[in-house]
């Protein structure tokens, strides 16, 4: 007896019509009615009482009826149960971003994480530089993308540079210094700023601190806010300008970015830990600095630079 016969004895016992099961079974009435002649030659017991109104069961389809769902039954869970023991559960890798490097390569990265496969990314994408290189030395994190000024990554921790650009001013659109091609850093020692809190030890801050004392005065921080959309909001309300690692197309209505001059650089870099051993990080954290051509296999996470960027 084969699966097949077995399985089409089942719908006719249930249908007890064979146009209805022929139908549930995706063929013609004919050549099922052929299967179950052929199942009852093989078992030489007559399993259902045909007229040409009435189709029934004999005790004899009785009993395989109820011992053919047990076995099909029992098919199905060694099926599963095989499928699942030769297809492992996606391995578990926990990311970060700080908001600007989401916006720049968030995309990127998920195209290069589905190509590695069978993966499971666990994602956080505003988490300022100094909490993600704390969560991956703790091993919260596994790979993290922040905006860093070329410094050195603490010891145990490894890097990789992705992108390099520059520091932007964002202005509200109707701010006298919108309508600048570019803005003089120095001109910004007139104005309140807005940034991170200087607590957070966000390197955004320490940059911005640093380029104004290059310019020879101290920023006058009006506002501070814990998350870049928080910071946007609030210039966009007036309230004040902010530098920040902006991509193009971050912005929303309201608000304008323009490059500053002398240049306040800084990059987006990926890091992770040097002891990392996990097959599956590794993966991931070769494939990412893979170089490739555009549209192969063997693309790697290549990135647009940041606005402004050369």
């Amino acid at each position: 007896m084969e699966l097949r016969q077995l399985k089409a004895f089942v719908v006719v016992a249930e249908e007890l019509h064979f146009g209805r099961a022929a139908d549930r079974l995706h063929m013609a009435a004919s050549p099922l009615s052929r299967q179950i002649r052929s199942l009852e030659r093989e078992l030489k017991a007559v399993l259902f009482r045909r007229t040409t109104r009435h189709v029934e069961l004999t005790p004899a389809g009785r009993v395989l009826l109820e011992r053919g769902r047990a076995i099909l039954r029992e098919v199905d869970v060694v099926t599963r149960t095989v499928t699942e023991v030769a297809t492992p559960a996606p391995a578990r890798v926990t990311v970060a971003f700080t908001r600007s490097a989401a916006q720049t390569l968030l995309a990127r990265f998920m195209v290069t994480a589905r190509r590695v496969g069978n993966l499971e990314v666990d994602l956080h994408t505003d988490l300022l530089t100094p909490a993600q290189l704390d969560a991956i030395g703790s091993e919260v994190v596994d790979i993290g993308f922040l905006v860093h000024a070329g410094e050195p990554v603490p010891a145990g921790l490894r890097s990789h540079s992705l992108v390099s650009g520059a520091l932007r001013a964002v202005v509200p659109a109707g701010h006298p210094l919108a309508d600048r091609a570019v803005i003089e850093l120095a001109e910004l020692a007139s104005h309140d700023l807005i940034s991170f809190p200087a607590p957070t030890r966000s390197v955004v801050r320490e940059v911005t601190e640093k380029a104004c004392a290059r310019a020879g005065f101290r920023p006058r921080f009006a506002y501070e806010a814990g998350e870049t959309a928080a910071i946007l909001n609030l210039v966009a309300a007036g309230l004040g300008i902010s530098l920040l690692p902006v991509p193009v197309d971050l912005l929303g209505p309201g608000l304008v970015h323009r490059p500053v001059i002398p240049e306040v650089g800084i990059e987006i870099s990926m890091v992770w830990r040097e002891d990392e051993r996990r097959p599956e990080v590794l993966r991931l954290v070769a494939a990412i600095r893979r170089p490739g051509r555009r549209g192969s296999q063997d693309e790697g996470c290549e990135l647009v630079p940041l606005s402004g960027a050369q």
